[in-house]
């Protein structure tokens, strides 16, 4: 039996990069319709701690927290194509999500918590010293993933 993928989580960074995994998210759907789940990811860790921390006169820690979640829910909502709104058949939810751990560890337990049926993500393809140096998300959420999981690579 084939798979039906109803239910699709597509990871950016918001690089240009990142963002073709989301249009390749929603060309798996368009057909038969089904749920994208734009999913972006604040590290918190190097925040500091409020009870410590001197905010700027006149704002607030969880005030600039509140901003940069907008931002980044504004961002992730220009991101879904025209062509996707106008027919209605597949509906987006969109996730900011804060992250003070390794990120495929919380993009894993997202896509488990959402149940979806597959991640979707882009992938520099670095090799070598880059690769040693950087690491890759994409490769440990393949690693990790309790569900299928497909990488967009990038282009050289």
């Amino acid at each position: 039996m084939l798979p039906k993928y109803q239910k699709l989580l597509v990871t950016t960074d918001l690089s240009p990069l990142g963002n073709t995994a989301v249009l390749h998210a929603y060309a798996i759907l368009a057909e038969r319709g089904g749920t994208v789940i734009l999913w972006c990811a604040v590290d918190v860790s190097g925040m500091p701690d409020p009870l410590y921390a001197q905010p700027t006169p006149g704002e607030t820690l969880a005030e600039e927290r509140v901003e940069i979640r907008e931002k980044l829910f504004s961002s992730l909502e220009a991101l879904v194509p025209e062509e996707v709104r106008a027919e209605g058949k597949v509906t987006t939810k969109i996730r900011v999500v804060e992250v003070s751990g390794p990120i495929h560890d919380t993009i894993c337990q997202e896509a488990a918590a959402q149940e979806v049926d597959l991640i979707v993500m882009a992938s520099h393809g670095y090799s070598g010293m880059k690769h040693l140096l950087l690491g890759s998300v994409a490769e440990h959420v393949v690693r990790l993933a309790d569900r299928p999981v497909l990488i967009i690579r990038g282009r050289k």
